[in-house]
């Protein structure tokens, strides 16, 4: 008896289970897909089973009310109301194109879409009308990734009018450090009063002549905006250009050189944001808009833009020729990037002048410069470049180090010489702050030079920097000069702050990262 009971127990396990040998319950784990797979292999059999006939632009697709139905809820909306598109067999819709409709059809038929950046925008709002969640978003991140100058504010108000807040953010801030190329186009002009205090009110960088951009708007309809003066006035908020500072460097114990994007908070402390990689040698760098351009490698010519938002290379178009020790100058207004003076592989100076158009990936070559220099400070003021200092040849044709001031007008592409000479020699560093230039040098001070004035004001720094002699490279951010030694011992990576608006200097720190030999520091 209790043989016979264990022997039960054993076939037929525990009670409530069920008994292997008499039957079981079988789950096919694909069945679903299996199932999805062939309804839709049926449905595109030459559109068997096809149950609605839609007319875009002249062209029919018979197509099926159960996957529209599935994949969009405005489909099922329109199959399942009182409305007689719930009854017709063919329906026509006017608010999309051919093309774009068949593109849609892709996706919801295969899942998967070719998005082409001429259709994109057409994409994204076909997309979110007719309630495609997951392609709306992906076009949206598209989007945010491709937007640039010439399309910016069109894709603001796209964004505005589908409430997509990431991609108006994206495009806002595309505008804002763009400001002084945008201000005179169509776009601009007729931009609504929200979108444009939208832009102005968070702050745009002084270098983007913000002033200059709302007269502009106001001129283009005095009539009607002219009462809008004082409110626009009211909401500007200028900053002196609150940006990260970008260093470019290599470390003693690497091969490679180092990218990296350090940001100035307001209580002094300088974190970094993100970091790349970049093989060989740097010969030149600047920054343009939002992306850091550099030139150099194992080919001297070739060029990668940044995007130091996303850490992102991509290869520019590559200068005519190798060049090193040459100046990269950013000149927003043309949307443009100027490569000034340097040395030939054969070592021999150059007075080239060359730029490169951001929009076209294209080098044009320009004018020359007055004497050939080589390793300059350059900054653009107001369309003009200034090239400070460097190596000249002497009489014998011997390098030795430049006191010259040298101006290239970008307007008329001409250059010409200053009276006067710099108040020391050499390789320098410069940056541009409100109407004046700062310069350092090796040495232990810091120079203001006052274009319009002729003038030259020498700061001393604090004796902490003093104790060592070095090459300084100087960044303005956030209103505020910073200053940093090229070459630092590990524990002594300080920074110097100064604030031109009270005149008072300071010894800061907070570098998290350590490079031992900076080749330039851009800001």
């Amino acid at each position: 008896m209790d043989s016979t009971e264990e022997r039960g127990l054993s076939v037929g396990g525990s009670v409530g289970e069920e008994n292997y040998f008499l039957g079981y319950t079988f789950t096919d784990r694909s069945h679903s897909s299996r199932v999805v797979k062939s309804i839709m292999d049926l449905c595109l059999e030459g559109g068997l089973f096809a149950d609605v006939t839609i007319t875009v632009d002249g062209k029919e697709f018979h197509l099926h009310r159960l996957v529209l139905s599935a994949q969009s809820s405005f489909f099922r909306s329109m199959f399942t109301s009182n409305l007689k598109e719930c009854h017709n067999r063919t329906i026509e819709l006017k608010d999309v194109s051919a093309t774009v409709f068949q593109l849609l059809v892709d996706y919801i038929y295969h899942g998967t879409i070719k998005l082409r950046v001429e259709e994109l925008q057409d994409t994204y709002e076909m997309a979110d009308m007719y309630q495609l969640t997951a392609l709306f978003e992906e076009c949206s991140r598209f989007l945010s990734r491709t937007v640039e100058v010439k399309n910016c504010l069109q894709v603001m108000w796209l964004a505005d009018r589908h409430s997509d807040q990431e991609l108006y953010t994206a495009a806002k801030h595309c505008a804002k450090i763009h400001l002084a190329q945008l201000h005179q186009t169509e776009e601009f002009l007729n931009l609504p009063l929200c979108l444009l205090l939208d832009i102005i009110k968070d702050g745009v960088p002084t270098s983007q002549n913000p002033t200059v951009a709302i007269e502009s708007w106001i001129n283009h309809n005095k009539v009607e905006r002219e009462e809008f003066s004082s409110i626009l006035q009211e909401n500007l908020k200028e900053i002196g250009e609150n940006v990260h500072i970008y260093l470019i460097g290599k470390e003693e114990t690497r091969t490679h050189s180092l990218a990296v994007s350090l940001h100035c908070d307001e209580d002094d402390a300088i974190s970094v944001s993100g970091q790349n990689s970049l093989c060989h040698q740097i010969t030149a760098a600047c920054k343009h808009g939002g992306d850091l351009y550099v030139v150099g490698g194992s080919i001297p010519r070739r060029m990668w833009k940044c995007n130091m938002h996303t850490m992102d290379w991509e290869r520019c178009a590559p200068l005519p020729r190798d060049r090193l020790h040459h100046t990269m100058v950013s000149v927003s207004s043309e949307d443009a990037i100027y490569s000034l003076g340097g040395k030939t592989l054969q070592d021999t100076l150059s007075n080239a002048v060359i730029y490169y158009t951001v929009k076209d990936n294209m080098w044009t070559e320009t004018s020359q410069l007055d004497t050939a220099v080589s390793g300059a400070a350059g900054v653009n003021l107001g369309g003009t470049i200034y090239l400070l200092g460097g190596e000249e040849n002497d009489m014998d044709f011997f390098t030795k180090p430049s006191r010259l001031i040298q101006c290239f007008d970008t307007a008329s592409q001409k250059c010409q010489i200053k009276p006067y000479m710099l108040p020391f020699a050499g390789c320098m560093h410069a940056a541009v702050h409100m109407d004046v230039i700062f310069i350092v040098a090796e040495g232990d001070s810091l120079v203001c030079y006052n274009p319009l004035l002729e003038s030259f004001t020498r700061l001393r720094f604090p004796e902490v920097w003093s104790c060592v002699p070095s090459l300084w490279k100087v960044a303005s951010c956030n209103g505020c000069i910073y200053v940093f030694r090229d070459k630092c011992k590990k524990g002594d990576a300080n920074t110097l702050k100064f604030n031109p608006a009270t005149s008072v200097v300071s010894v800061i720190r907070g570098i998290k990262i350590l490079l031992t030999n900076w080749q330039f520091v851009l800001a």
